[in-house]
């Protein structure tokens, strides 16, 4: 009985190894006869289609695996993500309320509308969509895969689609924003600027949201050497760095220039903050933290310092926050002002940072808190 066991199995081995040679010729075949038609203008075979999805699905779920969503619910965040999906995604996806452009939807597979795509999507799942693309669909990666804020704000954006309606999306990406009364006198490309205006402060507008950047009243010198800096990709950003990509030199100069002669009409209105944290931010400001090797934030950036660092009094806590963060992650190190703030960055606590952060936010345009004496020592 085993002697016979032994002559058949040479043999089944045969047989199998036979098919293995014969499935491997015909693929051969197929693939180098180039039968197999790969124009979109063509749908792929039912099991061609049925594999890729149920390929794409399970990669999906496995590689959501472990990440964990920050809170989602803010307001800042939700217009932030408007703001880049308006930029980023419009083209194919199109804007709430509107039917897909008819190229995209020309692709294979076309864009899907998101308000149906996303219903049993998890944060965690469209979070690594965005952040890293699909393949074979023509959705692109995140341009900077190093900020996670970037598509996390995406995501936060696209968790209220369903709930949102077509007005509330052109009030939350900033499409009403872009002021009348701008002058185009001064720049090659106008377009540049009301551009701009949807996120950043537009006419008497405030910026469109708490987590992005107040531009007015800045130094010519920073905000140029930002756009550069952007535009060479050394200053990470998935959005800022496309945009600054595509203008010249004198455009640059104009917005910069536009930015900080803007008056600040605005009324600030700061964080609910208790007194006791607004003292503690004001001592890391003045005097920083030796015991944890901080320096003053004010030797930098107070009114009056060095054109090239950025004035902080008034800006947006929730930035200021999201921007140190940034920093503690190894961001933003690509320049050597970068790896400066990253170092101090670093030996910040959690608590400092919004302590540090709600004080400049808490100042008025000059820097000198009510009562106070400008150039007085802290």
């Amino acid at each position: 009985m085993m002697q016979h066991d032994k002559i058949r199995w040479p043999r089944a081995a045969k047989i199998l190894l036979a098919a293995l040679v014969a499935v491997a010729v015909f693929a051969a075949i197929f693939v180098w006869s180039g039968l197999y038609n790969v124009a979109a203008s063509r749908d792929h075979l039912q099991v061609t289609t049925w594999l890729l999805e149920k390929v794409r699905e399970q990669s999906i779920a496995t590689q959501a695996m472990g990440i964990d969503a920050p809170p989602l619910n803010d307001d800042g965040m939700v217009r932030l993500g408007a703001a880049h999906y308006e930029a980023g995604c419009v083209p194919c996806h199109n804007r709430p309320g509107n039917e897909i452009n008819p190229i995209a939807e020309g692709m294979l597979p076309p864009p899907p509308k998101l308000t149906s795509a996303l219903e049993e999507r998890k944060p965690e799942a469209i979070y690594w969509i965005v952040k890293h693309g699909l393949k074979y669909t023509g959705m692109p990666p995140w341009p900077d895969q190093t900020r996670d804020d970037e598509v996390w704000a995406v995501t936060a954006f696209l968790q209220t689609l369903q709930r949102s309606s077509d007005q509330q999306y052109l009030d939350f990406a900033g499409v009403r924003r872009i002021a009348d009364d701008v002058s185009s006198e001064g720049f090659a490309n106008f377009d540049s600027f009301t551009e701009c205006g949807r996120c950043h402060e537009s006419g008497a507008l405030d910026t469109n949201g708490d987590r992005i950047p107040r531009l007015s009243g800045q130094s010519p010198e920073y905000l140029l050497r930002s756009l550069r800096e952007y535009a060479r990709q050394d200053r990470p950003s998935g959005v800022m760095e496309p945009v600054a990509a595509l203008l010249d030199e004198a455009t640059m100069r104009a917005l910069a220039t536009r930015y900080a002669r803007m008056e600040e009409s605005r009324s600030v209105t700061a964080p609910p903050s208790d007194a006791e944290q607004l003292e503690r931010g004001r001592i890391i400001a003045q005097r920083g933290d030796p015991e944890r090797g901080v320096p003053a934030c004010d030797s930098c950036h107070a009114a009056g310092r060095s054109p090239q660092f950025p004035r902080l009094a008034e800006q947006h806590a929730d930035y200021l926050v999201e921007q140190l963060e940034l920093w503690q992650r190894g961001g933003r190190t690509g320049t050597t002002y970068g790896r400066i703030m990253s170092h101090v960055a670093s030996r910040l606590s959690a608590g400092q940072i919004s302590d540090v952060a709600s004080h400049y936010q808490s100042l008025p345009e000059d820097g000198v808190p009510d009562g106070a004496v400008a150039g007085a020592g802290p």
